[in-house]
């Protein structure tokens, strides 16, 4: 009888799961394709805006031409990562999901070889640490260690993240876009910039909400 007694209410409790969505009652997590149709939309810059970023731009770098204007060669040309401006409202912005990319697809293409020593994101203290062991026993020495030379960049990438918001009534936009130029080392000169396409978000207020 008792069992009896609770089936009106957990029947209450499964209809307003029902009306209320999983905002009321929830799921467990899930496996998703990040770039399909059921991944989460907000009104900053999303996993797949993220892709396209680093994909346009490494694409229109090597259409410019300016990398081989400056390869030696069959040599690819040595580059650095400089500073990295966030200038969007997104505090914790993932920089290294579209300078990784971006780095990746320069590398890979043969074109470019990046320099981790020094710079700014993308850093490697390896090469410091290795070339400063001590003369120990345990330790190969090999001659490129005695050497101590290290590599220094060409070309200097810097990355600058945008970010305009715009509001009417109700109505709220977001815009995002990436500019990036590359300078030559040597003369401060700058070879190429450029920007990738924007992505503007939009949003409507409720007449009672924020």
């Amino acid at each position: 009888m008792r069992c009896e007694a609770w089936k009106p209410a957990v029947a209450a409790v499964v209809l307003v799961c029902g009306a209320m969505g999983v905002s009321g009652c929830g799921h467990g997590p899930k496996a998703i394709e990040p770039r399909g149709d059921e991944r989460v939309t907000t009104m900053e810059a999303d996993y797949r805006e993220i892709r396209m970023w680093a994909r346009t731009l490494a694409q229109r770098m090597l259409q410019s031409g300016v990398l081989n204007d400056y390869s030696e060669g069959s040599e690819p040309v040595r580059m650095v990562v400089s500073d990295i401006e966030n200038k969007t409202n997104m505090s914790n912005f993932p920089e290294e999901m579209v300078l990784g990319r971006l780095r990746s697809t320069l590398t890979n293409s043969g074109k470019v070889r990046y320099v981790s020593t020094y710079g700014e994101g993308a850093t490697d203290d390896m090469s410091k640490r290795t070339q400063d062991l001590p003369q120990d026993s345990d330790f190969e020495n090999p001659e490129w260690v005695e050497e101590r030379k290290f590599k220094v960049a060409r070309l200097s990438l810097r990355t600058q993240f945008l970010y305009r918001a715009a509001r009417s009534g109700r109505e709220r936009q977001n815009t995002y876009e990436v500019r990036m130029f590359v300078t030559d080392t040597a003369t401060g000169e700058v070879v190429w910039e450029d920007f990738s396409d924007p992505i503007g978000k939009k949003a409507t207020r409720g007449i009672f909400g924020p």
